[in-house]
């Protein structure tokens, strides 16, 4: 607190001040047009501010831009924009009058002078000591009409990893940025929208067991925001770049940034997609081997001469057209938007819905049987004809004011309203997959299915609904030309409510749920509250010297209430739990509150040499009690080496920046407290209470420390850009859940500060255009990552950590690798066949492999073809890693896999099979498979209408767009999809009866007006 008073002090003194600095009476307007270099063309979006203030504005679809209210006298202006140079000018304000000022810009690779977004406002990127990657949102959204937000940024930033857990529609994915550092911790970014920080958790559903139900997925709630509302993402990466940020930013910061308004009159933009939802993949056949007498015959037995093979079945009622419930999904979306304003009030309004079919149904045969069986007139309910579905509805506005020559203001609005109806796979003895894959061969034993038929399943229902409000407000006063302050607050609130219901006489006979009915419901109201304030002073020392001073205090509060209850014996069309017989109510509460001050400072040297140093110190309501505060530091260096050179360097920045950030404990980790228990008394029954957690005083946060150096470079005229990274990261003090001393009478474990693990790689890219011409433009980026990650110590006394039975943490070896023993094999008497006996099965276990990519590369070209034809594509390759394809060691073990009955099959298929599923000490190491693969992840064909034909449909501009996702895959991995994830947690990772990734081919209209 004593440095909070310091810099409050601090603000309150420049306040002061600048409250002396004499008003500018009389004041002037500036206004003009931006173009491109090569074409001529306007340019929107570019964005036009004071050089040293908060003032600026954007162009419109004409280029144009105008800022009124500037006071009388010199003022430099800054034109800058992604994908282009910046361009700065001098103007003459004058009284009364309007000048203009018009902006030329070229286009280039490497745009140094464009602004970034950091914790303590926007700056060239060219003062910045650490990469920050951009990516244009606007203009992706328009290219390939992406499905959400996390489709938006995969494999457009380098080193953030995009790990699509499953195919179902509405399921989630996990963001990993330069890998994983904590063990028992979240490894997600942090993510802020318009200036404060918003939810972005992984919802798991545990709570009551109501979403655990439907196997494992999970909704990301990132993927809330509408991918059309949004300006740009940039990605801050580590805690070398993130200290600021405070406690829990060490895994990296998202920040996006919404549409704005802009000077001129209205302009519109409607558009409408319509799409189609398939699955390309081949499942497996479900095989059985019989002998001469119908019964089952293994090629164990058939080496062993128990049996003579006499025919092999195989059925797949996945692919049988007449029973499986998976066809052709649909998707389409509706949305308009409009821009506009005065020079001194900018609008942004949008509004869209979204509605997203999955691949699954209930069959067109089974419908008829059903309809057959009941009275007329019945109608088979929508849950059960299409189990998966999304629907959005998705508004915004934004204001933007200028109140005074000295003040703005932005207001930022968002509302969600949504739902998502999932089914059920993954691990889930009721999911489809599940029961196909792990399915018969003969089609009277229900239909071939392994436990329940889509008329059974799909008659549960799953849902999530949600109502997301998200509003900031942020404020700038710039009292002169060289300080201004900044305050930004807002709230981010979800209401979710998590029902999964099985009315009685209805659904599968499990657990005698179809006798009684089920009814499991969570109410989740979550609120996160920023509050930001801030202060910069910038200023020239000096002809050659400028020095940048920031201070500034956030405050964070997260807290989510969570109440669920489950109802069981449900009478007849009864839909709510207060009916049933059988209830119960539960609650939770969970609230973190941080507290943190930060101050930095740079000094530039001739516009070319920045040094940057910051601190900030953290409280935070997790600590433990005898754990006061935190405090992070940053130093950082950029030297642009060469400015503007001719020939084939034109430009060479190096860089190089050391940082201190971290993760907070879970909310209640560090607290001791008690859970009630039933007591039988001879009087009665009473309540009594044990220790639930035995807490821990000196719990504190995980701490990471980061260096990273790098280079960007400007190649043949600005039309090449090379960027490249190097990083180290080092975790101190991570969390690890020690076992306690029965002795003690506590509960069994408790988190200690104990663990310390290391990350390190590389990433980078090139980019450019290496065709532009009157005809075509050949425009390009290929990027890459690498990553390794190692456990270098778990804790004094501390054993290696197993989960997911093949997975471990352990001293010297990556995290989360895979452990299993290894097996050898020889086909002794020469039969063709692998037994048992010629299988020989190590002892203890080795590291097989990595569970994570270590490589990432992807590749983007757009073509644009005179001005009517824009065709973009994106591959996407990932590596180094291996993957346990857990579904096929199930369908071994169940004795239905073909390496298991077809005597046809291949010694190694048969080896690892065997070893897996019939030797009496089991290992799965055959199983856990290489799983890189390449993927055509996007490609896309815009059509831009000329203007007489625009013109027909009464707008300025019209175009279309044919796009597909996932279309192509090449992979050495056996099962269904390298890419899948059974479970949403840190660090497992397998593939266990998932939806593979599915396709998408759309076509979107879109006209401005």
């Amino acid at each position: 607190m004593r440095a909070f008073r310091l810099l409050l002090g601090l603000g309150l003194g420049v306040c002061l001040v600048a409250a002396a600095q004499p008003a500018q009476a009389q004041t002037g307007t500036i206004r003009g047009q931006i173009t491109d270099q090569a074409t001529g063309q306007p340019i929107s979006n570019v964005l036009v501010s004071i050089v040293g203030t908060n003032r600026s504005v954007r162009s419109d679809q004409e280029g144009m831009y105008e800022l009124a209210g500037l006071p009388v006298g010199n003022i430099t202006l800054r034109a800058a924009t992604i994908g282009y140079g910046a361009q700065t000018a001098t103007v003459a304000v004058q009284a009364a009058a309007v000048v203009t000022q018009d902006f030329v810009l070229p286009q280039v690779a490497v745009s140094l002078d464009a602004l970034v977004v950091t914790a303590t406002g926007e700056q060239r990127a060219v003062e910045v000591p650490n990469v920050i990657t951009s990516v244009d949102a606007a203009r992706a959204a328009e290219e390939v009409a992406p499905t959400s937000v996390s489709a938006l940024i995969q494999g457009r930033a380098p080193g953030v990893q995009i790990i699509n857990s499953s195919g179902t529609a509405g399921t989630g994915t996990k963001i990993r940025i330069r890998g994983s550092s904590s063990r028992s911790l979240s490894n997600e970014p942090i993510l802020v929208v318009d200036g404060i920080r918003v939810d972005n958790r992984q919802d798991d559903y545990t709570t009551s067991g109501g979403f655990s139900q439907v196997g494992g997925q999970t909704i990301s709630r990132i993927n809330d925001f509408n991918p059309d509302e949004i300006e740009s993402i940039e990605v801050v990466k580590g805690p070398s770049a993130a200290a600021l940020y405070g406690t829990d930013a060490s895994n990296g910061v998202i920040v996006i940034k919404t549409k704005r308004g802009r000077v001129g009159a209205p302009v519109w933009n409607a558009y409408g997609e319509y799409g189609l939802v398939s699955d390309p993949n081949d499942f497996p056949n479900n095989y059985r081997g019989i002998a001469s007498d119908g019964s089952s015959c293994l090629i164990y037995d058939i080496s062993a001469g128990t049996c003579t093979q006499s025919g092999l079945e195989f059925a797949n009622p996945l692919e049988s057209k007449s029973v499986t419930p998976i066809g052709t999904g649909s998707r389409y979306q509706f949305g308009a938007n409009v821009a506009g304003g005065t020079p001194e009030v900018q609008y942004f309004l949008s509004g869209e819905y979204e509605r997203e079919n999955g691949i699954y149904g209930l069959p067109t045969a089974t419908q008829d049987s059903i309809l057959e069986q009941r009275p007329e007139g019945y109608e088979i309910p929508d849950y059960a004809l299409n189990p998966n579905r999304v629907r959005r509805i998705s508004l915004r506005g934004n204001l933007s004011a200028q109140l005074s020559n000295t003040v703005n203001l932005l207001v930022s609005t968002g509302y969600v309203d949504g739902h998502t109806r999932l089914p059920q796979n993954d691990n889930n003895v009721l999911g489809m997959l599940p029961s196909g894959l792990l399915g018969g061969t003969d089609s009277t034993v229900i239909g071939g299915w392994g436990f329940y038929t889509p008329e059974e399943v799909f008659w549960i229902e799953a849902t999530q609904g949600i109502q997301r409000f998200t509003q900031s407000v942020t404020g700038n006063w710039t009292p002169t030309t060289w300080l201004d302050f900044r305050a930004i607050g807002g709230v981010d609130y979800a209401g979710i409510s998590n029902v999964s219901f099985q009315a009685i006489g209805t659904g599968p006979d499990f657990s005698n749920l179809k006798d009684d009915g089920q009814r499991v419901s969570d109410k989740i109201s979550s609120w996160e509250y920023t509050f930001d304030l801030g202060s910069t002073a910038q200023f020239q020392l000096s002809d050659r010297i400028s020095s940048r001073t920031s201070i500034g205090a956030q405050y964070f509060r997260s807290y989510r209430e969570i109440v669920f209850t489950t109802g069981e014996k449900l009478p007849p069309g009864a839909g709510s739990n207060a009916s049933a017989t059988d209830q119960f109510i539960g609650e939770s509460f969970i609230e973190t509150r941080t507290l943190g001050t930060y101050i930095e400072q740079q000094f530039g040297l001739n516009d070319r040499l920045f040094v940057t140093a910051g601190l900030r110190g953290d409280d935070n309501s997790a600590f433990g009690k005898d754990f006061d505060y935190t405090v992070y530091p940053k130093l950082g260096a950029s030297y642009l080496l060469l400015e503007r050179g001719g020939g084939l360097l034109d430009n060479l920045r190096l860089r190089g920046a050391w940082g201190v950030s971290g993760v907070q404990p879970g909310t209640n980790d560090a607290k001791l407290f008690y859970t009630g228990i039933p007591l039988a008394r001879p009087a009665g029954d009473e309540t009594g209470v044990v220790i639930q957690n035995a807490g821990n005083d000196e719990l504190k946060p995980e701490r990471s420390s980061e260096f990273e150096a790098g280079l960007e470079a400007g190649l043949f005229g600005g039309r090449i850009g090379l960027d490249f990274t190097f990083y180290s990261r080092t975790t101190t003090d991570a969390l690890v859940n020690r076992e306690l001393a029965p002795s003690l009478g506590l509960t069994t474990n408790r988190f200690e500060n104990l663990a310390k693990t290391r990350n390190y790689g590389f990433e980078g890219g090139i980019t450019g255009t290496l065709v532009r011409n009157a005809m075509l433009t050949w425009d390009f980026s290929l990027t890459g990552s690498t990553n390794a990650s190692k456990v270098v110590d778990l804790g004094e006394g501390i054993e290696p950590i197993v989960f997911n039975v093949v997975q471990a943490h352990k001293n010297d070896y990556p995290l989360g690798g895979y452990w299993e023993r290894p097996f050898e094999f020889e086909d002794v008497n020469g039969d063709g066949l692998i037994t048992t006996d010629e299988i020989t099965i190590g002892d203890t276990t080795e590291f097989l492999g990595y569970s994570r990519p270590r490589y990432e590369v992807s590749l983007f070209n757009a073509f644009d073809i005179g001005s009517w034809l824009r065709i973009s594509g994106l591959f996407d390759y990932r590596g180094g890693h291996k993957l346990w394809n857990y579904t096929e060691v199930f369908r071994c073990r169940f004795r239905i896999c073909q390496p298991l009955n077809d005597p046809a099959a291949s010694l190694d298929d048969q080896a690892r099979a065997t070893a897996a599923a019939l030797t009496s000490t089991q290992t799965v190491a055959g199983y856990i498979e290489p799983a890189w693969f390449i993927k055509l992840r996007e490609l896309s064909f815009t059509f831009f209408a000329p203007e007489s034909v625009a013109r027909l449909f009464g707008s300025d501009r019209a175009s279309l767009t044919i796009s597909g996702r996932n279309l192509l895959t090449i992979t050495d991995y056996t099962g269904l999809d390298p890419e899948v994830q059974e479970y949403a947690g840190n660090f497992g990772s397998d593939d266990f009866l998932t939806q593979p990734q599915v396709r998408y081919w759309t076509a979107r209209v879109q006209f401005t007006f």
